[in-house]
């Protein structure tokens, strides 16, 4: 017993003591009154009752032969009767001349008193048993408590962990599934598996690598070696059967200060892969399609004026004229060249529009996700705030990630120095409309330029921009039947301001 349950004080304690007898109910009185305990007398079962709802003991002392209701009577009364629910729980000492039978004894205690104590018994018999019964009492108590508030915590990380969507495990140093969050459970698992502390638990010892990955060694990069080995954390990619992971490792060690088991946390990468690779291809299509609206662009004037001085001249020749053959295959190499420019300009134009339910705050979710290097590399603080009634629209998702991931790249461009990048996504009830609000503390724009920064060509990038990127954003908004605005202020910032329809589209 722990020091702190010994010296347990009975001062004030509240003692409820039945006996038939006023004698010794006396007796027993002054006894608990002069160990600075609260004494409240009974003088039979029925009275023992009404003093119990009026007193609210802390311990009840019951003797065992009472005239009517005896003790074992009083006592299953309160633990049985729902009248009693308050008191089922309060400790009971039953005072007994009536036998020191073994049997009836361990009866007593079968029935759930806390202790019994043996007419005729002195006072420091009396204040012992008190004490030990209250101290076991308040051990239980306490003990409930921290089952209660152990139970608590299970039930939050078992919500905490049914609510991640990586897969999670626990596994030992020689690669055995010990045990696996839901997630896990819903791919890599099957069959029935029982639940303890927030895991799953693997029946069966099987590697990490042969269920998740159908190895019959570690995988190659496998963080977990390192982990092992240096009881340190680590994180690499994992490929397999064409699908990305990032698989991060964490020591639990033992008492030696060495790693027993680790934690695995197993993120499908996939998309964030392709979404990486798609932004990569965007780029050098964009570049293309820059380099193919720039070529066009400057061969269509010069290449329309050669076409019709050819054509003119042909008109003024005379078919037998020695020119006039020169002449038709001017005409046929600048119609053919003519082509190839409209060609380039088809292929610089956006494609056909494919639509479809997306969500709009995901979407920039994951462009601001593309772009999180470029952040970090800049030292630009990043705020986002999204409304919960953000309806799904009906919108190219490719095309719209593009606009976004456009002008954000040109809010982190105008800030190498750092700054404060805001992004805010509402919806007007009113006018049903979705409202998109990317915001900088950048350098900002002129006046006399700001109106022109959709313009085709035009750009504030010297030597660097093509001046198409917000060209082709406002193209593909209004191809959404939406609108994009801009407010800048130099040496403040910029704000960009997309409103795109809410429903009908």
């Amino acid at each position: 017993m722990s020091p702190s349950l010994q010296n347990i004080s009975l001062k004030g304690k509240r003692i409820l003591v039945v006996d038939d007898d006023s004698v010794i109910l006396n007796t027993i009185v002054i006894m608990l009154r002069n160990s600075g305990m609260v004494p409240f007398a009974a003088t039979g079962g029925e009275a023992a009752l009404v003093e119990l709802s009026r007193t609210n003991p802390h311990i009840i002392l019951l003797d065992y032969m009472m005239p009517g209701m005896n003790g074992v009577d009083v006592y299953k009364k309160i633990r049985q009767d729902a009248a009693y629910t308050l008191y089922r729980d309060t400790p009971v000492i039953m005072l007994t001349a009536k036998t020191d039978n073994d049997e009836e004894q361990k009866e007593l205690l079968h029935m759930g008193m806390s202790a019994y104590l043996l007419k005729p018994f002195g006072y420091k018999e009396l204040v012992n048993i008190i004490s030990n019964v209250l101290t076991l009492h308040e051990s239980k108590l306490e003990n409930i408590r921290l089952h209660a508030q152990v139970s608590d915590i299970k039930n939050y990380l078992q919500s905490v962990l049914d609510g991640i969507t990586d897969f999670i495990s626990v596994q030992d140093t020689s690669f055995y599934i010990k045990n696996y969050n839901k997630a896990a459970a819903e791919v890599f698992f099957t069959g029935n598996y029982t639940v303890s502390s927030g895991f799953e638990t693997q029946p069966e010892g099987e590697k990490c690598y042969e269920r998740y990955f159908q190895r019959a060694s570690v995988c190659e990069h496998c963080p977990a070696v390192m982990t092992i080995k240096f009881s340190q954390t680590h994180t690499s990619e994992i490929v397999s059967g064409g699908r990305y992971f990032q698989a991060s490792t964490f020591p639990v060690m033992n008492e030696s200060k060495q790693t027993a088991y680790f934690i695995e946390i197993l993120k499908d990468i996939t998309e964030k892969k392709d979404l990486e690779q798609q932004l990569v291809e965007s780029v050098k299509l964009a570049s293309v399609g820059t380099l193919a609206a720039g070529v066009a662009h400057e061969i269509n004037n010069p290449l329309s004026i050669i076409l019709g001085f050819a054509q003119t001249m042909l008109n003024e020749t005379e078919q037998g004229h020695r020119l006039h053959k020169d002449l038709q295959i001017i005409e046929q190499e600048a119609t053919r060249c003519a082509k190839v420019v409209k060609d380039l300009l088809t292929f610089a134009r956006p494609g056909r529009m494919e639509k479809s339910e997306s969500n709009v705050i995901e979407l920039m979710q994951t462009s601001i996700g593309l772009l999180r290097h470029f952040i970090k590399k800049n030292e630009i603080t990043i705020h986002e705030e999204y409304a919960i009634e953000v309806p799904v629209l009906w919108i190219d998702p490719k095309k719209m990630q593009q606009v976004f991931i456009n002008i954000l790249l040109n809010a982190i461009e105008s800030m190498p120095k750092g700054g404060s990048l805001y992004v805010l996504i509402n919806y007007d009830a009113v006018t049903e409309k979705v409202i998109i609000q990317m915001s900088d503390t950048g350098c900002g724009i002129s006046d006399d330029r700001v109106s022109k920064v959709f313009d085709p060509f035009f750009t504030t990038k010297v030597s660097k921009g093509t001046g198409l990127g917000l060209s082709i954003c406002r193209s593909i908004i209004k191809e959404h039947l939406g609108t994009i605005s801009v407010k800048s202020k130099v040496g403040e910032g910029s704000t960009f301001i997309i409103h795109l329809p809410g429903k009908g589209l």
